[in-house]
């Protein structure tokens, strides 16, 4: 789990900051899970921080109660977090035609 986590936790943040290289940023990330998806992710945000110290993430945890209120009001108030865990069904309450989006497999390595 901590190597997939962190492979995936890699590739969402280095997307959003392939543009800022150096220069110091602060990203948002959420997730929902049990205190052992939490633990796994705030280990690999940890791996992630001192690959890239330029680079700090703000980490965003809920349970799964109350994980897609928070998500919907955030989105609707334009305050969603950078990166977030989201479940297929919630895609397209977010986005019903897929441009609220960033294609991932559009990204190079």
């Amino acid at each position: 789990m901590n190597k997939i986590a962190s492979g995936v936790i890699a590739s969402l943040l280095l997307s959003c900051t392939a543009a800022w290289a150096q220069q110091p940023v602060e990203l948002r990330m959420s997730w929902w899970g049990g205190n052992s998806r939490h633990q796994a992710t705030l280990k690999a945000l940890e791996a992630f921080e001192k690959t890239h110290p330029e680079i700090k993430v703000k980490a965003e945890y809920t349970g799964w109660d109350g994980h897609l209120s928070r998500l919907t009001t955030q989105m609707a108030s334009g305050t969603e977090p950078d990166v977030m865990q989201t479940n297929w069904p919630w895609l397209i309450i977010f986005s019903k035609n897929g441009e609220g989006y960033y294609d991932l497999n559009t990204l190079k390595k």
